[in-house]
């Protein structure tokens, strides 16, 4: 594990340009003193995802999310801390302390497994376009995929018979037993074997780009007709959606999503210049995959294949979703004709008729369920019981309570039949139980307080302008306290105001760094409003103290200076003049 110091950390992000980081997915447009555009953690037409180039803290005031450089790296792009620290570092130019390095081999291990599976993927690519992959490559040209789409996807082929990864990597026992934890070799009775032979290679990547595993098509009719890496410690066939790297910004750019069954349909639709697919990995969809897929897009279309396969492979989607729906979140699904799939249809029809599909012909998740439980119930009496049964059992996983009971009166209209668990209490995951203890760990704050801070933490000079008393104004709240302490010891050792105090408290404080994020991408807090705030902190902290019967140096003088910050509160309120609103801003 890695051990940064402070002053390396700090070092890092004075280097670090945020704006360039989260610019690379988000288009950000200027508005006051901050830079705004819409948030690539949620789903929302109005930008409401702030970042801050003079803190460099970014937060949005939809979702919540908030943090740095190196948070944006993590939550984002999926990197561990110390990837998203040395990332930055490199790019800073700066050399890694030793002391903070990670184990070395186990760094080393990472990065020879990393590098092998980009070597073979590589390799692959090659043998495609050698006189070995003419079928391979004939079968991508009948399917009219373009030279670029090959090229930028990693599509490759692996020849029959064994021997192919010893051809490219040698044959020594440590070169064998590293190919065997990244998937590509087997161990057999007889020795190590390729895992691969005779297939069309799909190279998968996980968030950031990196290979982690294949997907192997057979030309034949051999079985199976699909196989994937096994499970290791770098491909988690659950976790990952082919094409998600590749088109994360697009479909971000475009909110638009669309789920397919395969590798061929994601491929065909980037091929008609729609970077909008993604698919699992020959699997039905997980709930880890189906998080993503909503964090994605809020509106992705589920397009399946209009066999019965196709059909059962939407019901489990279906079924997989409906503990994580909520009222924002409008799922889709499309059911192709009979015989067709994606890429057929794109070939006779074209995107612009696939577009309309997607437009016009997808029906809602409460359509497609209520459709798909008559299905499965049958007619008659009976099969209203069934169908009410089968949907109560369902409903039963959705976490959601107001979602919950509208999809249970549209189901008792339909079968005529009161559902048994109808007044059923909403539930909590535990993961959600878990993501709700933690903001409640955070301190709460009336608007007065978070406006106080806000001032403070946008213009940290403002702390040299408070009166003496002012250190007490959280002495109730023991973490907002805490942070506020600091920050006044910060700026009392500083030597000027130029001293970056928001990101050295979110450094320090790193459990609160949303909340100092929040309090610098809010709305600028001039001049006079902080006047105005701090009266009524100091009001407010004189009343406190009044009630509690702490030593005021005499109840008559406390109430005197409650009434002199009445007269002044009376002042800042009264309308100003072109001359002194020309003073308020700065």
């Amino acid at each position: 594990m890695a051990n940064f110091s402070p002053s390396f950390l700090d070092e890092v992000l004075t280097r670090t340009d945020i704006i360039e980081i989260i610019t690379r997915h988000v288009e950000l447009k200027k508005s006051g003193s901050n830079m705004m555009g819409l948030c690539p953690f949620h789903h929302e037409k109005s930008p409401s995802f702030s970042v801050s180039a003079d803190k460099q803290l970014y937060y949005c005031f939809g979702c919540g999310k908030g943090g740095g450089a190196f948070q944006f790296l993590m939550e984002h792009d999926g990197y561990a801390f110390p990837e998203a620290v040395e990332y930055l570092a490199e790019k800073a130019g700066m050399e890694i302390p030793r002391d903070s390095e990670r184990d070395p081999s186990e760094e080393a291990r990472h990065k020879r497994a990393y590098d092998l599976l980009t070597r073979a993927s590589d390799a692959m690519n090659r043998a495609l376009h050698s006189p070995a992959g003419r079928k391979a490559s004939d079968y991508l040209n009948r399917r009219g995929l373009p030279a670029a789409i090959i090229r930028d996807y990693g599509l490759g082929y692996t020849p029959a018979g064994y021997g192919f990864m010893h051809k490219i990597f040698g044959n020594e026992s440590r070169i064998n037993a590293a190919l065997e934890s990244v998937g590509l070799l087997f161990k057999g009775d007889h020795g190590y074997g390729d895992r691969f032979r005779d297939r069309l290679m799909f190279t998968i990547r996980d968030r950031r780009g990196r290979t982690v595993g294949f997907g192997g098509r057979v030309l034949d009719d051999g079985q199976p007709k699909y196989l994937n890496s096994a499970e290791t410690d770098y491909f988690h066939k659950s976790d990952l959606l082919y094409g998600f790297s590749e088109h994360r910004d697009h479909i971000r750019k475009n909110k638009q999503l669309v789920v397919v069954e395969g590798y061929m349909d994601v491929l065909a639709l980037a091929a008609h210049d729609l970077k909008i697919g993604l698919a699992p990995l020959g699997t039905a969809i997980g709930e880890r995959q189906m998080r993503e897929i909503f964090r994605l897009c809020d509106s992705p279309v589920f397009c399946f294949d209009g066999d019965r396969a196709g059909k059962q492979a939407a019901w489990r989607a279906l079924e997989r979703m409906m503990p994580l729906l909520k009222p924002e979140l409008r799922p889709r699904f499309l059911y192709l004709p009979d015989g067709e799939d994606p890429d057929s249809i794109l070939k006779t029809e074209g995107a612009e008729a696939f577009q309309k599909r997607l437009d016009n012909d997808s029906k809602q998740v409460l359509e497609t369920w209520l459709m798909g439980l008559k299905l499965l119930a049958g007619l008659g009496a009976d099969g209203r019981a069934r169908m009410a049964k089968k949907a109560d059992g369902m409903l039963e996983t959705m976490t959601d309570h107001y979602l919950r009971q509208a999809w249970r009166q549209e189901i008792e209209q339909a079968t005529g039949i009161e559902l048994k668990h109808a007044k059923r209490q909403s539930f909590v995951k535990a993961e959600d139980q878990s993501n709700h203890q933690v903001a409640a760990a955070l301190p709460e704050l009336n608007q007065r307080q978070e406006r106080f801070m806000a001032g403070l933490m946008q213009k940290p000079e403002r702390f040299k302008s408070l009166s003496t008393v002012a250190s007490q104004f959280f002495i109730d709240n023991n973490l907002l306290n805490s942070i506020y302490s600091r920050a006044f010891s910060i700026q009392t050792d500083a030597e000027d105001n130029n001293t970056d105090i928001a990101r050295q408290l979110a450094q320090e404080f790193p459990d609160c760094q949303t909340l100092i994020s929040r309090w610098v991408n809010q709305a600028t807090v001039l001049q006079v409003e902080f006047e105005s705030l701090s009266l009524d902190m100091e009001s407010n902290d004189i009343r406190r103290r009044l009630k509690n019967g702490l030593d005021l140096s005499g109840t008559v003088q406390a109430k005197t200076r409650l009434n002199a910050i009445q007269n002044l509160q009376r002042t800042l309120s009264e309308p100003l003049t072109s001359e002194q609103s020309d003073n308020t801003g700065a």
